[in-house]
């Protein structure tokens, strides 16, 4: 097993170490497993939870599939109805019976979690047909490597104790680069609705220090913290699309819209960088994570897009927990062109912002048009700095007037080149 320590060499890094002795029994430690490897090209991992067996949530079971996803992780609460088999059979139909789906116990599994026909016993059954082997209590405190990504999951106020000393002593030992903690339940001020605190903070300051992303359910609407130093008090290190995780800085997600219901917004907080509820009118969605993007090893870029296949929010992820990152100059984002990102929220009333990323100084234009090409508004018309920034739509066109509902264009000119997104105004 390779000793914890510096990131290897970009040669040796490109080095995959897939090889796994498979001993015919599936609870082997973790930590014999290779940790250091690099995931593939943009291996892409789908997160939702609260599912369901709507006509709702097989839409977007077949929309994971659609968006070419990897694998899935499923934090908590599967269909409602205590019937694994049904669950199992659904998960078979939409994705396939060989297709990587890793899951936490959530609270309406617990009945039908245990025995030879529970939830627990079928997901078992799928890591061993993929030959994924995990450490401990699959799905209640477990722990298994995917393709390089490090996938701790527990049942936090849920199911069992000690999940925030096994989190810590699986980071501890942990020499991968991108890891991720996830369980079903939430603290009050992790989530945007109406839950109470469900967990404790030792499961969310764990996984902070060691490096983790942290992923969650329970709440039906999306949200997004921004890069935290303490969870616990929600101190925001760094307000930038381009999160920099390293031991002693995260963030922390809600992805609750599998297809179960869609719940109204009830907290707010400036440490949060994205919010998605029946408030904005949210819809049915899934946040992506493509890791190794392209070919940048500490490099993720990740998206929630809805079953309408509206990118709600966008944005990337550099992991420092082994070291430096090559190409990485403090919290740069690494990208060598310009960027044009998904303006947030969309559809939007009264107001968007629209952020766009410039390697270096150069003049830019910016501006809205309408669905002929017409100019509408020009929201920015100079000398853009390095780095991203951020502008802000009314809705109002130059002369300051309200413009009607309907979907309108922005669009990015640099010189000769051109790039264009969509965004849809409701009144």
């Amino acid at each position: 097993m390779t000793k914890k320590g510096r990131i290897p060499s970009n040669l040796h890094r490109n080095l995959i170490l897939a090889l796994i002795i498979l001993t015919g029994c599936a609870f082997v430690s973790i930590a014999d497993a290779e940790a250091q490897q690099v995931p593939p090209v943009n291996l892409k991992i789908a997160f939702t939870a609260d599912v369901g067996v709507t006509s709702s949530s097989k839409k977007v079971l077949q929309f994971i599939k659609d968006e070419k996803a990897d694998a899935l992780i499923i934090l908590g609460d599967f269909d409602y109805k205590d019937d694994p088999a049904l669950w199992e059979n659904t998960l078979n139909t939409y994705l396939g019976e060989d297709f990587p789906v890793f899951a936490a116990i959530g609270n309406h599994d617990l009945n039908a979690w245990d025995g030879p026909n529970g939830y627990q016993s079928y997901m078992e059954k799928r890591c061993q047909r993929l030959g994924i082997t995990w450490d401990g209590d699959l799905g209640v405190k477990s722990a298994l490597m995917f393709k390089g990504v490090h996938i701790i999951l527990v049942g936090a106020g849920t199911r069992g104790s000690g999940h925030d000393t096994y989190i810590r002593d699986q980071l501890a030992k942990s020499q991968a680069v991108w890891r991720i903690a996830g369980w079903h339940k939430n603290m009050k001020r992790m989530q945007v609705g109406g839950k109470k605190d469900g967990t404790g903070w030792g499961v969310y300051e764990e996984a902070r220090k060691g490096g983790a992303i942290i992923a969650t359910g329970h709440e039906h609407s999306y949200s997004r913290t921004h890069l935290l130093s303490s969870m616990q008090n929600q101190t925001i290190a760094s307000t930038s699309d381009t999160l920099v995780i390293t031991k002693g800085a995260t963030f922390a997600f809600v992805s609750g819209l599998g297809g179960k219901s869609i719940r109204e917004q009830k907290l707010s907080g400036d440490w949060w960088a994205s919010v998605y509820t029946s408030d904005q009118n949210a819809t049915f969605g899934v946040l992506f994570g493509e890791f190794n993007y392209n070919g940048q090893s500490n490099l993720a870029h990740f998206y929630f897009k809805n079953i309408k296949g509206q990118i709600i929010d966008e944005f990337w992820v550099v992991s420092q927990v082994q070291g430096s990152v090559t190409g990485m100059k403090g919290n740069a984002r690494v990208i060598e062109d310009f960027s044009l990102d998904q303006n947030f929220p969309n559809p939007f009333n009264p107001g968007t912002k629209i952020r766009f990323y410039a390697p270096r100084a150069e003049r830019v234009t910016l501006r809205i048009l309408d669905v002929l090409g017409h100019p509408v508004r020009t929201l920015f018309d100079g000398m853009a700095p390095a780095g991203t920034t951020t502008v802000q739509w009314d809705g109002t066109n130059d002369a300051g007037i309200q413009m009607p509902s309907g979907t309108y264009f922005y669009q990015l000119v640099r010189g000769n080149h051109v790039r264009t997104k969509r965004l849809i105004l409701t009144r």
